[in-house]
């Protein structure tokens, strides 16, 4: 597997190691006024150990209903996207991450509120409805192209961003981001297959939806993301990667703190509405979201810009748990069969298998969780 179509591995892998000849993590700073009757101290401890092994690992944080059982912060190496250089952080509950792909994720949810709010149409409205410009000149294949296409990532686009570095100049991701013209350039894309038919990881089809967004809106995605997601979460305008023309991106770019993406795995846990009872996203989105729509890579499947996984300890069918996963260790779990929320994010942006210690982090966490009962 190369190196960097690594950057997804999940809780499918076997238990791994921690990395060898990496230097250990300092002890863990514990989060501020954690409610002492919900602490579990034995997961606590076993997460302060295992997150404190070289891995890199800079938070996790352990919901089940509305008690949160164990929240830690290390110190580590960190390169946010855009950075030069990597530099040594002490991670605590206010400190924003780079979420990497988990911003697709939450793209997805914005998606449904837009189509919640009938704005997108049936998902099997063709893309180029939303961009007539590109109309005449576009072949058979290009005009089957669907809304629910992007959102899967069954394009059909010969495509492929895994196999060399992200700054390889051959990198297709490489070229989009150059691009003055994000639909010209995505419209332009020859076709390896017709849409619909298989799962390949695309970064260029969040983009183009978060394109269809604004102009089926007629606002711009950080209004949209502001007003209709992150507003009712009490999620104050966070930080967010931008494009060249100053729009938001759609696959990459956004930061937030664990406990603000716990509010999203809480969200998806409930249907899509707040603590407070605000249907946010609608609920059928969400359940269409928790389901398995295409077989895709690392063993697992994907939906919507969220991941499908199961974790199984023994005989049995396992406990299935959805996620949301971005390059370097970020996740966000959500686990209905055990009403758990675990939020994970590390700098392990590129280096091969960087998926192996969330992965096992989560998989120890659903152990200790399903033990309890």
């Amino acid at each position: 597997m190369p190196l960097h179509r690594r950057h997804l591995i999940t809780a499918a892998l076997p238990l791994a190691a921690g990395c060898a000849g990496a230097p250990p993590n300092p002890a863990p700073n514990p989060a501020p006024n954690p409610s002492p009757a919900g602490i579990d101290p034995a997961l606590q401890a076993r997460l302060a150990e295992a997150g404190s092994d070289g891995s890199n690992t800079h938070a996790v944080l352990v919901q089940r209903g509305a008690v949160t059982l164990a929240e830690l912060y290390f110190s580590g190496s960190d390169r946010p996207a855009g950075s030069w250089w990597p530099r040594r952080m002490t991670f605590d509950a206010q400190t924003p991450h780079d979420q990497r792909s988990v911003t697709k994720s939450v793209l997805g949810l914005l998606a449904g509120i837009q189509h919640g709010l009938g704005r997108l149409g049936p998902l099997d409205t063709p893309v180029l409805q939303f961009f007539p410009e590109h109309r005449a000149a576009a072949g058979a294949t290009l005009q089957a192209l669907q809304l629910q296409h992007l959102l899967d990532m069954t394009t059909g686009w010969q495509w492929d961003e895994l196999s060399l570095p992200y700054d390889h100049p051959a990198n297709p991701d490489r070229r989009m981001a150059a691009a003055a013209d994000l639909p010209a350039f995505a419209f332009g894309l020859p076709f390896d297959h017709a849409p619909g038919t298989r799962f390949t990881y695309c970064g260029v089809a969040p983009r183009l939806l978060a394109e269809v967004l604004q102009r089926a809106s007629g606002q711009s995605l950080r209004t949209l993301a502001d007003d209709t997601l992150f507003g009712p979460l009490g999620i104050a305008n966070p930080p967010w990667g931008t494009t060249r023309d100053g729009s938001l991106r759609g696959d990459s770019g956004l930061l937030l703190t664990p406990r603000q993406m716990a509010r999203i795995g809480r969200l998806m846990l409930d249907g899509g509405r707040t603590p407070a009872g605000r249907q946010v996203v609608p609920a059928d989105w969400i359940a269409g979201t928790f389901a398995q729509r295409v077989p895709a890579s690392f063993g697992m499947g994907d939906g919507r810009y969220w991941w499908h996984g199961r974790f199984t300890a023994g005989p049995g069918a396992g406990i299935p748990y959805t996620t949301a996963m971005g390059n370097g260790g970020q996740r966000i779990a959500v686990v209905p069969s055990l009403d758990a929320v675990v939020v994970i994010t590390a700098g392990r942006y590129n280096q091969p298998d960087n998926g192996v210690p969330p992965a096992r982090l989560l998989r120890m966490v659903l152990a200790h969780l399903a033990a309890q009962g």
